[in-house]
């Protein structure tokens, strides 16, 4: 059925994601279509070159169309960037007077409450996502439905965002030819993707390193209570070697991916790496450890960053035993040694499940964000379609002649791969949603 297919667009700082996906009639979720390019536009969660992240988002999802063979039009979009803010609220919920029952119309006037407060001009209201309730005092309900009570109070966490980065980030979406649905803020989106039941409900700080941001989500007794964004990611590992070496953002890409290190004493002197300075004129031989030292000094200032921003009052008495990590910029050999030793807690890398077919290569926890989204939005928005059924058909954004050579060469590269290996982890309950 069409209504079943959702997309999600995960735009970072060195790539952009689609993911079309199609929830099955036993309610499992499964990848229909996917397209990764790279992405120069972006800079630390927010666009800085509209044209190239317009470009980007374009070629993306006339990927991901010509492998599912659908049209897009419309998305789920990951938002991020440190212009991301987040508080929790305690209000009362406006109902009629004497004892009776909850109902449906009850949540949802407790949410429309939670999110009625005085929001400064460039502010926007992105979730409102509901923690506990009260009931003629009792705390701590999860879901008073059905319950009786004379008054209602709700805690929600809720998230807002700059009104002008998000505008920037829409036109550049709505310019390349897809509708934006919604957008979902990518550290509670990425959850989704990544997070264990258990893992929810005892404690757990989820970290995302991407490619220009760190995102933060904390979650205990089954819901998130903290969000918070960090202008560091990936981009300046590789930038840090490029400038403590003197060479190009791409070799020093290439250097941190082949020989990259957060754990230098665990590296031996006698690896030798040639490069290629730009202010030499003759070849420059370093060792691994070398390289390794740079890495880690801004790992470690990473983490140190991380823990200021754990250091609020709402989480000093919240008892969090273990850090989740995933993004392309955990995949760091040695990180997670030094993150064991930082944060003093269990620590685990985690790779995106919930999507039943993702292709070879592609269940990666670089791609956590952009699965999170499609989960999230899923399970937490109304039904609607985001493609058109059009085999064969131009897609979206390409020439008849450029759609037409896009698909045989897909279909050649379908043919190369293994098939899709079906996951088999189960489904994870529904997560009460946001606005």
């Amino acid at each position: 059925m069409q209504e079943d297919f959702r997309v999600a667009i995960d735009i970072g700082t060195t790539k952009v994601c689609t993911i079309i996906t199609r929830r099955r009639a036993d309610h499992r979720v499964e990848v229909a279509g996917i397209g990764v390019v790279p992405c120069s536009g972006m800079s630390k969660g927010v666009v800085a070159n509209s044209h190239a992240v317009t470009a980007a988002i374009r070629e993306s999802t006339a990927v991901a169309a010509a492998d599912a063979d659908v049209g897009i039009t419309a998305a789920y979009v990951g938002l991020t960037g440190t212009h991301v803010e987040s508080k929790n609220t305690w209000v009362n919920v406006p109902r009629a007077d004497g004892m009776r029952a909850v109902t449906d119309l009850d949540l949802s006037a407790a949410k429309k409450a939670a999110g009625r407060f005085d929001l400064a001009d460039d502010r926007k209201l992105l979730h409102v996502i509901p923690r506990s309730y009260a009931l003629d005092g009792l705390h701590g309900v999860r879901n008073p439905l059905g319950m009786h009570t004379g008054e209602l109070h709700v805690e929600s966490h809720v998230i807002t965002g700059s009104v002008s980065k998000i505008t920037e980030l829409h036109n550049a979406v709505s310019d390349a030819g897809v509708r934006i649905s919604s957008m979902v803020v990518e550290p509670v989106a990425t959850a989704d993707a990544v997070l264990t039941a258990d893992e929810r409900e005892e404690g757990t700080v989820l970290i995302d390193v991407g490619g220009g941001t760190s995102d933060i989500a904390v979650y205990h007794d089954g819901t998130v209570i903290h969000t918070a964004v960090i202008p560091v990611g990936g981009f300046q590992f590789s930038n840090d070697l490029s400038i403590a070496f003197a060479i190009d953002f791409d070799s020093a890409e290439r250097l941190k991916i082949e020989h990259g290190t957060a754990a230098p004493e665990l590296a031996g002197m006698s690896e030798e790496i040639t490069l290629h300075p730009t202010t030499m004129s003759q070849s420059l031989v370093v060792s691994k450890r070398e390289v390794g030292q740079v890495v880690k000094e801004r790992v470690s200032e990473l983490f140190r960053m991380i823990l200021l921003k754990l250091e609020e009052p709402h989480l000093a008495d919240v008892s969090i035993d273990r850090i989740v990590f995933t993004g392309g910029g955990a995949k760091l050999e040695g990180f997670l040694n030094i993150a064991k030793y930082i944060f003093q807690r269990k620590v685990r890398l985690a790779t995106p499940r919930g999507l039943d077919g993702m292709p070879e290569g592609t269940n990666d926890p670089s791609y956590s964000a952009a699965a999170g989204i499609a989960l999230w939005g899923i399970r937490n928005l109304p039904a609607e379609n985001h493609i058109s059924h059009r085999k064969g058909a131009p897609v979206s954004g390409v020439s008849g002649s450029d759609a037409k050579s896009l698909n045989s060469a897909l279909a050649m590269i379908r043919g190369w791969l293994p098939k899709r290996e079906q996951s088999r982890e189960s489904d994870r309950e529904k997560e009460t949603a946001g606005v």
